[in-house]
C-alpha cells in the first residue's frame, strides 16, 4: 500500500492463486505466487529476500524442511522442485511425468515428501529426490487433494474425482491399504460433488481421516435443525446432503454421520467447496473438531451459519455422541440479538491454542474460546467467546476512523456497507479491491508467535505481540497486485465483444454478447455470457436497483437474448463486470 493507505506494491502479475497459505522457516516467510513462482520475505520486516521464477505455475502452498534447509514446490509443470531456503537457488527436481492445474501442496515428514499428481501419488527421498514408491490410483481419475499423513498407521490419504473414492496408502511399499466412497450412490461428479480445493484433516489420536465434499447450490436451501437428534434424523433420510465425513483409518468405515451442512462463500447459482475442518487435541489429549454449522432460525436460510465445535467420541463431552456439534458465539453483525454467519458467505476456519479465526471475504473475524464446559453448546447455551480485533481489508467510512499509519482502529471498522467493532484495516478507503485481485476467501496462519492473514486480494499481514516500532515491522506484504491509473473516461471507449472485457479495467465501454445465464440470487440479478459464469464477463443489477425496471431484470433479459452494455469495467469476485444501475445501460440488439 501506499502511504495514503491505497493499492501500491506490486509483486506478482496478478492475485495469488486459491488456497495459497504463507509458511514460516528460517527466519523467512515464503509464498506461492502462481506464473511469478514464489517469493521469501524476512520474518521480521516483511521484506522481500528472493523471489525464484521460471518454475512453472505455482499453484499449491510451498513446504518448509528444516533438516535440509530446504523449500519444496509442486509446480503445474509436473515438477518438485527442491530450493535452497536462504536463496531461492533450484538444488534439485523431480518429474511426475504428468500434469495438473489443481492446489496440491505436498507433504514433507522425517525422510520424504509426498506429493500428487495426474493420476498419481509420489513418495520422493527429500535428500536425493529419488523415487521411494509411487502409487496409481487408476486410469481416468486425478488425484484431486494433496496428501495427508498417519503417523501412527504409517498411511497416506488422498481421494479422487470423478469416482469419488478415497485412498490409504501404506507408505512403507505404497501399496493400498483400503479404498472407500463415503458419498451417497446419489451423488456423482457432475452434480458437482467434488473433493478439489479441500484437503484430508486427520485426528490422529481419535484414528480417523475427516473429509469435506463441495455440493451443489441448492443444499443451502435446507430447513437445518437446532438439534443433534434432529440433525442426524435429517442426515439419515437426506444422505446426499451429508457434506462432511468421518471415516476409521484403519478400514475406511464410517463410524457415525458428521452433523455439518454444506456451506461455502457462493453467488449466482454457484457454491464452492467452503472451510475444512480442523482438528484440535485437548489438555486431557481428547480430540474435537472446529468448522462451520448450521441450524435455522427465524430468517432466511442464508443465515443459518454458526462456528461450531464437534466431537468424536460418546466421551469428551456428556450427553454427546461422535458427530454431534456445539454451537460456539460470535457476535456479527457486534451486538447482534441472534446472531449468525452467513451460509453463502461461510468462512474458513483456523486455529491456534484456543484461538478460533475465521478467513472471509470482507474481513478476519477472531476469538477466544471462554467456557465450552459440557453445560455450553446447545443453540440457547452456546459456548462462550471473547471477541478479537478484526480485519478488513479497507476501512471505507472516515466518519468511523481517520486514516493512520498504524492500520488501526480503536472504536470501529466500516467496510463496503458493513460495520465492525475494533481493529485493524489494510487499505484506506479503497472500496471492493478484492473483486479486482480476487483469490478466494481469506485465511489465517499461526506460526512461530505470529499471526499472518492472507487477503481475499492476496495482500500479506503480520500481526505480531507487543507493540514493534514502525521501522521494525510493515503492515501489509507482498502480493497485491495493481494496475496503472488511467484517465478516466466520460464517453465509451469502444464497442468490444464481452471476451476482451478484461482488457479494458476501469474505462467506459459498450460490451456486447449472448446471454448464457440469468440468475436472480435475492441480493443482485447477475446477467451472465458464459455458463458456468465464473471467469467471464457478467452484468450485475443490485437489488437496490431493481426498482428502476419496470419488469424484473430477470425476466426482462432472458438467456439466448443478444445485448449491448455500457458502463465502466470493474471487478466482481475477479471477473470483469459491468454494474448497471438503470434500464437505459442494457440495450436489446436481437
Amino acid at each position: 500500500m501506499d502511504a495514503s493507505g491505497g493499492v501500491s506494491k506490486v509483486t506478482t502479475s496478478g492475485s495469488l492463486p486459491r488456497n495459497v497459505q504463507p509458511v514460516t522457516g528460517g527466519g523467512r516467510v515464503y509464498i506461492a505466487a502462481g506464473n511469478d513462482g514464489v517469493f521469501a520475505l524476512s520474518e521480521a520486516t516483511g521484506q522481500q529476500l528472493w523471489q525464484r521464477s521460471g518454475i512453472g505455475d505455482v499453484r499449491s502452498t510451498v513446504a518448509y524442511d528444516a533438516a535440509t534447509q530446504a523449500v519444496f514446490v509442486v509446480s503445474t509443470n509436473g515438477r518438485l522442485y527442491k530450493l535452497r531456503a536462504a536463496s531461492g537457488e533450484v538444488l534439485d527436481q523431480f518429474s511426475a511425468g504428468q500434469t495438473s492445474d489443481l492446489p496440491l501442496p505436498p507433504t514433507v515428514i522425517q525422510d520424504r515428501v509426498f506429493f500428487a499428481m495426474g493420476n498419481s501419488v509420489y513418495a520422493v527421498d527429500k535428500r536425493t529426490m529419488q523415487s521411494l514408491w509411487t502409487y496409481n490410483a487408476g486410469t481416468g481419475l486425478t488425484v484431486a487433494v494433496p496428501p495427508a499423513y498417519s503417523p501412527s498407521r504409517n498411511l497416506v490419504i488422498v481421494a479422487t474425482e470423478p469416482d469419488l473414492y478415497v485412498h490409504a496408502i501404506d507408505n512403507a511399499n505404497g501399496t493400498r491399504k483400503w479404498r472407500t466412497r463415503p458419498v451417497h450412490s446419489s451423488r456423482n461428479f457432475s452434480d458437482p460433488t467434488e473433493y478439489r480445493y479441500g484437503w484430508p484433516v486427520i485426528a490422529e489420536g481419535a484414528g480417523y481421516v475427516l473429509i469435506k465434499v463441495r455440493l451443489d447450490w441448492g443444499t443451502m436451501w435446507r430447513n437445518w435443525p437446532q438439534t443433534n437428534s434432529a440433525m442426524r434424523q435429517f442426515l439419515t433420510e437426506n444422505p446426499g446432503d451429508q457434506a462432511l465425513f468421518v471415516l476409521d483409518l484403519d478400514d475406511g468405515r464410517v463410524p457415525f454421520i458428521a452433523n455439518v451442512g454444506h456451506g461455502g462463500y457462493g453467488d449466482g447459482g454457484y457454491m464452492p467447496m467452503g472451510p475444512q475442518p480442523v482438528v484440535k487435541r485437548l489438555a486431557n489429549g481428547k480430540e474435537v473438531v472446529y468448522t462451520v454449522i448450521r441450524a435455522k432460525h427465524d430468517y432466511d436460510p442464508r443465515w443459518d451459519s454458526h462456528f461450531g465445535e464437534m466431537v468424536l467420541d460418546n466421551t469428551t463431552v456428556s450427553g454427546l455422541q461422535g458427530g454431534d456439534v456445539r454451537f460456539i458465539r460470535f457476535d456479527w453483525p457486534p451486538g447482534s440479538e441472534a446472531p449468525f454467519l452467513l451460509t453463502d458467505e461461510q468462512p474458513n476456519v483456523s486455529m491456534a491454542g484456543d484461538y478460533l479465526f475465521g478467513g472471509h471475504w470482507e474481513a478476519g473475524f477472531a476469538m477466544r474460546i471462554l467456557d465450552r464446559s459440557d453445560a455450553r453448546g446447545s443453540f440457547g447455551s452456546p459456548i462462550t467467546t471473547q471477541r478479537l480485533a478484526t480485519v478488513v481489508t479497507s476501512q471505507d467510512h472516515p466518519d468511523a476512523c481517520a486514516f493512520s499509519t498504524e492500520h488501526y482502529c480503536s472504536t470501529r471498522l466500516a467496510s463496503i456497507g458493513r460495520e465492525y467493532d475494533f481493529g485493524f484495516y489494510i487499505y484506506y478507503d479503497q472500496g471492493p479491491v478484492y473483486d479486482r485481485y480476487w483469490s478466494e476467501y481469506a485465511v489465517w496462519v499461526v506460526s512461530n508467535q505470529n499471526v499472518y492473514f492472507r487477503s481475499c486480494d492476496g495482500a500479506l499481514v503480520a500481526l505480531t505481540s507487543g507493540n514493534p516500532p514502525l521501522s521494525e515491522s510493515t503492515d501489509a506484504m507482498a502480493v497485491s497486485a495493481a494496475s496503472s491509473a488511467r484517465p478516466r473516461d466520460t464517453i465509451p471507449a469502444a464497442t468490444i465483444p464481452h471476451t476482451e472485457a478484461r482488457a479494458w479495467d476501469g474505462r467506459i465501454v459498450i460490451v456486447t454478447g449472448t446471454l448464457r445465464y440469468v440468475f436472480n440470487n435475492g441480493k443482485q440479478v447477475l446477467l451472465g455470457f458464459a455458463n458456468p459464469h465464473q471467469g467471464a464477463f457478467k452484468a450485475i443489477i443490485r437489488r437496490a436497483d431493481w426498482a428502476r425496471f419496470e419488469t424484473p431484470p430477470e425476466q426482462l433479459y432472458r438467456v439466448g437474448r443478444r445485448v449491448a452494455v455500457v458502463g465502466t469495467i470493474a471487478w466482481y469476485q475477479g471477473d470483469p463486470a459491468i454494474y448497471v444501475t438503470t434500464p437505459e445501460q442494457i440495450r436489446v440488439v436481437e
